[in-house]
């Protein structure tokens, strides 16, 4: 099977809660059909995390620059959607091109954290891959990964045939250009592998592994160009993180013991502010997303903050666009630029407190003075702030010799007081999970036992109106397993994989009995991998990145003579005055002098899309096209659309009317000059101007839909139902409820090519949706999908004048 046959897709896709993540079709995808050489990338989570990985968007664009060479996507799926393709015996597939993955000549995955293990498992199983290496023969794909959780390859190890350890940038063109070359001598797939052990950064755990002393030193990215694609996937449905990515720095210069990310994405480096201003512009007219988001580990060391603040702040502002610095340290410097960038919203403060204890702190060498603290929360209770978020780690190095759980309580209480009723705040407590390549990579990780004893502590302490929110301690013990653990624990990944687990990091999914089962059947005594690892070769020595000695000499420290020093102030002012111009610009946006209504269409493969996906997308294509929209006043601005009622999923349409406000006319060609920006499978067709008061969703009194029997026996079913005296039967709380087809079928007809016109009424206690009327006038059972039996397409909608049908 080269490519999987889209009519036999869709009936698949029919049946599972969220088709519109199997689907692609998003705008700026890059489809390669003749490529002659494929790659599989992967963040192995759901669609909607996967695609909110910029790691993902940068290796996608370089990829697919690359000549004869095309980067498609794959994720993890549901569980309808793997019971749907075991029962249709269909593999897992590509988005693009949907190419069953082991048609693919690579895959490779990024593996954020460790939770992600039997997710991958799962993409390779329903992708007809074989799950260890050692059973790969000629023609299976070559299985790589990367990403943070790399770092230590071994409890992988069985599953992977290579690591790429550091930047991929510069890496993956190494990666593809070797095996391509293989492929064109005609070496076998174990010799192309071999070949790929001689690229930096590249770790081979059958060949390696078998070598002493054999290492692989982390690749580092040093491009003065900013990786972030100008022109990134834009999704058909909601995701994770709807925004536009741009990353300002890479690795970070404060040091924290315990930070992973920190130690492991070093050296620090940064980008021009004016490179990154340039790129944050080109995003957002290129996706139309209305905020942006400034990637760094801590964005308030960045030395140019206050310049590229200045150079785009007053340009999204007056566009209407957000702007958000997730890892913006909130001190006295930085305060007037988080209030410039929240305008009048004041949503909520965090702050990344670590520890409430100052011995714990030092230790882990991480600079916060809490009586800066205490002054901030009473400086912004004064300015207008409702929520402040607050985040804890328990179990840090220390906490046995110190109160940590007392300390937390009496910090927060204290803040409570000085915050007071009008102020809500909220507290999320995570264990500490040491990792490698970190100065507290050999230290001990707390168990169970104390984390929930010290929640319990911290709960019972505080006012109930301070929200206090813990991470499942037992899927952190695991996760505490897999960052410091071995080979052997790839037994351990494939046994809870057969055993039904999958996306481990979701509480609502992760299963601790069945791990903790599997760990004590296959490595008994696992938990004592979990205590201070004083071996003197640690499982991911073979790993090298370059900062070992600094690691070495943290971890190696008097933590008692570290004094942190005050935090780097932010230099220079924010432009107000600019900011202030550019807000008063936006506020023309508030009025409407003009109203419009757009007939959109919606097929193929976007009869998958939800409503308010389609809505999104509609908003979206506005935005790039500076369409004139007004904007609703208030907390959450948002443009002033409406749309009629919504066409069921699954259903075609060729009439989804929107109503648009508008702050100026719009020319004739408005509505042709949408399309350019709305991806493959929505159009819009027609625009006419609407009179003040004119509403859609009151306008609306009956729907028309164009019917195609699957089949002669289905449309003779649905025609002898029609000719009775056929009524639905609603199931309600209260019971069955029979509603009369006369009373929710306004007239029918048919069309010269056999299809049924139906026409519903709208808005009334007896509407019905189209694809129950379809499902009863065909026989199915309830729960069945209904285009089984019919397609269907919204063709028109109607307002009543008496008993005159008139077309809106």
């Amino acid at each position: 099977m080269t490519r999987i046959d889209p009519d036999t897709l869709e009936e698949v896709l029919s049946r599972v809660q969220r088709p519109g993540r199997y689907i692609g079709g998003e705008m700026h995808a890059v489809v390669k059909e003749e490529a002659s050489f494929r790659v599989a990338l992967s963040y192995p989570d759901l669609y909607e995390i996967g695609m909110s990985n910029n790691g993902i968007s940068i290796l996608y664009d370089i990829v697919n620059r690359l000549p004869g060479v095309a980067c498609e996507r794959v994720f993890a799926v549901e569980a309808d959607f793997e019971a749907a393709l075991r029962a249709s015996g269909l593999p897992l597939y590509t988005l693009e091109t949907f190419t069953p993955l082991g048609r693919c000549d690579l895959i490779g995955f990024n593996v954020g954290h460790e939770l992600l293990a039997t997710n991958i498992l799962q993409i390779l199983d329903l992708g007809g891959v074989p799950l260890l290496r050692a059973d790969r023969g000629e023609g299976c794909p070559v299985v790589m990964a990367g990403g943070a959780a790399s770092s230590n390859p071994m409890p992988l190890s069985d599953f992977i045939d290579a690591f790429f350890i550091g930047d991929g940038e510069e890496g993956i063109v190494d990666l593809i250009t070797t095996l391509m070359e293989a492929r064109a001598r005609g070496l076998r797939r174990s010799d192309a592998i071999s070949r790929l052990g001689s690229i930096e950064g590249v770790y081979l755990p059958g060949a390696q592994a078998a070598a002493p002393g054999s290492r692989a030193r982390k690749r580092v990215y040093r491009g003065a160009d900013l990786a972030d694609p100008p022109r990134p996937l834009v999704p058909l449905i909601r995701i994770a993180q709807e925004r536009a990515v741009v990353e300002v720095t890479r690795g970070c210069g404060n040091f924290c013991n315990y930070c992973h990310a920190g130690f492991f994405d070093l050296p620090y480096r940064f980008y021009d502010h004016r490179a990154v201003a340039r790129r944050v512009f080109e995003i957002v007219g290129n996706t139309g997303y209305n905020e942006v988001t400034l990637s760094s580990l801590s964005i308030g060391d960045y030395p140019r903050l206050v310049e590229l603040v200045n150079g785009i702040l007053p340009g999204l502002t007056e566009k209407g666009v957000s702007v958000s610095f997730p890892s913006l340290r909130v001190d006295r410097g930085t305060l007037p630029i988080i209030e410039r960038i929240s305008g009048v919203r004041r949503a909520s403060l965090t702050f990344a407190v670590e520890s409430a204890s100052e011995a714990i702190r030092v230790r882990a060498r991480k600079s916060l003075f809490l009586d800066d603290l205490v002054e901030i929360v009473r400086h912004v209770r004064a300015r207008g702030w409702k929520v402040i978020k607050f985040y804890f780690m328990l179990g840090l190095p220390g906490c046995r010799e110190h109160d940590e759980a007392g300390e937390m309580v009496r910090l927060l209480g204290e803040l409570h007081r000085v915050g007071g009723r009008g102020m809500d705040i909220n507290v999320t407590v995570s264990p500490f999970v040491p990792k490698p390549h970190t100065p507290f990579q050999r230290e001990p990780q707390m168990g169970r036992e104390y984390f929930e004893e010290a929640v319990a502590r911290i709960k019972r302490g505080l006012p109930r109106s301070i929200r206090i929110k813990n991470h499942d301690v037992g899927a952190s013990v695991i996760e505490g397993v897999l960052s410091r653990g071995d080979a052997r624990l790839g037994e351990v990944i494939a046994a809870v994989y057969r055993e039904g687990c999958r996306f481990d990091s979701w509480s609502e999914h992760f299963r601790h009995d069945v791990w903790k089962a599997v760990l004590d059947r296959v490595i008994p005594g696992w938990e004592e991998g979990l205590g201070r690892r004083d071996e003197a070769v640690l499982p991911w020595d073979m790993v090298t990145t370059g900062f070992e000695a600094i690691a070495r000499k943290r971890a190696g420290e008097d933590a008692g003579r570290f004094c942190p020093g005050r935090l780097r102030q932010v230099r220079g002012e924010i432009d107000g005055q600019r900011v202030d111009d550019a807000t008063r610009a936006f506020e023309r946006r508030y009025a409407v002098r003009a109203r419009v209504r757009v007939r959109f269409s919606k097929t193929g493969f976007t009869r998958f899309v939800p409503h308010n996906d389609f809505m999104e997308i509609v908003k979206r294509a506005l935005r790039m096209a500076e369409a004139p929209v007004a904007m609703t006043r208030g907390f959450n601005k948002r443009e002033r659309l409406a749309a009629g009622y919504p066409v069921p999923l699954g259903v075609e349409s060729e009439a989804e009317l929107v109503d648009i406000d508008c702050f100026d006319d719009v020319g004739e060609g408005f509505a042709g000059g949408l399309n350019a920006f709305l991806p493959e499978g929505i159009r819009a067709h027609s625009m006419v101007p609407l009179p003040e008061g004119d509403s859609i969703m009151a306008s609306v009194a009956v729907v028309e839909y164009r019917v195609t029997p699957r089949h002669d026996g289905v449309g003779r079913a649905m025609e002898s139902a029609l000719s009775g005296e056929w009524e639905f039967v609603r199931k309600t709380r209260k019971g069955d409820r029979r509603v009369p087809g006369a009373a929710a079928i306004h007239s029918r007809d048919k069309d010269g090519a056999g299809s049924i016109i139906l026409r519903l009424y709208a808005g009334r206690e007896d509407a019905l949706r189209i694809d129950d009327v379809v499902r009863s006038l065909s026989g199915l059972a309830d729960g069945e999908p209904a285009d089984r039996a019919a397609a269907m397409v919204k063709t028109n909608q109607y307002r009543l004048d008496g008993e005159v049908l008139r077309p809106l």
